[in-house]
């Protein structure tokens, strides 16, 4: 006994399919099916936001995303910083919808997000000392440009 096909027409339109497909249109659904797996991997992140790892629960900054198809192997990957340290790290790891985080989106809430954390640190040397001189000169424009005029003048004198 046969049975009756859960979605009557679906097998002609499938058969209809298979037979007018070219190698153009297979490579063309194909590179939209490698798009879509590629963006869920990603997930949400964005180069510039701050991102919590379910995994290794640190906060990371993403610094590049290249989508691929790269050659070999991975296939696509991200670039990202561990809050706090200077080197950056590539790696291929899907977002977890579990367990991953957004932290800060790109943009104002970001840089407010890194601010916040640059200033509750404890500033000795390093990249963190040269990033709350930073935020101090954004802090106090008008000064630091009187400085550096006073600098320029006590040279030329």
């Amino acid at each position: 006994m046969q049975r009756a096909p859960a979605y009557p027409g679906l097998e002609a339109v499938m058969k209809h399919r298979a037979r007018n497909s070219t190698p153009a249109r297979r490579a063309h659904y194909d590179a939209a099916s490698y798009r879509r797996w590629v963006a869920r991997q990603i997930g949400p992140r964005a180069v510039g936001g701050y991102y919590r790892s379910g995994y290794s629960d640190t906060v990371y900054e993403v610094l590049a995303i290249e989508p691929g198809p790269l050659p070999g192997w991975p296939v696509w990957r991200i670039t990202v910083r561990t809050l706090g340290e200077t080197s950056s790290r590539w790696h291929c790891s899907a977002w977890d919808e579990r367990r991953d985080r957004v932290v800060a989106e790109p943009g104002a809430q970001a840089l407010t997000f890194w601010a916040e954390y640059t200033l509750a640190q404890p500033a000795c040397t390093g990249a963190l000392l040269e990033q709350r001189h930073l935020l101090d000169e954004a802090a106090h424009p008008d000064l630091v440009d009187a400085l550096h005029h006073l600098a320029l003048s006590a040279r030329t004198s």
